[in-house]
């Protein structure tokens, strides 16, 4: 468990469906403290979030198109390697910036003359 990991979890307000928040703060308890390697088994983190296997990989995927995880494709490729992994690895993206969504357009003031 990473501290670090877990505190930036923590300020990802970004997030803003609480089921798939709850999945990242649950998979940051198993990153190390620069975000990388959490590989937790599907089953576990079902278990601990209290959700199907089906939602967490619904929420996992969710995370992943986001940019807020990533899978450790080098990792992944070493375990296939092995065999079938019995986890995916996941890295944190602990320099997630979300991209600002535009606002509504302002009109321009215009000055009236008395």
């Amino acid at each position: 468990m990473s501290a670090q990991a877990q505190a930036w979890a923590k300020t990802q307000t970004f997030v803003k469906d609480p089921t798939a928040r709850h999945v990242l703060l649950v998979l940051a308890d198993y990153a190390g403290p620069q975000g990388f390697g959490a590989h937790p088994p599907l089953q576990a983190l079902a278990d601990e979030t209290g959700l199907s296997e089906r939602t967490v990989r619904a929420k996992l995927d969710h995370l992943e198109a986001e940019g807020l995880i990533r899978r450790d494709r080098t990792m992944l490729g070493v375990l296939m390697g092995q065999g079938a992994p019995k986890a995916i690895w996941y890295d944190l993206v602990l320099d997630f910036a979300p991209t600002p969504v535009p606002g509504p357009a302002t009109a321009p003031t215009v000055e009236l003359i008395p």
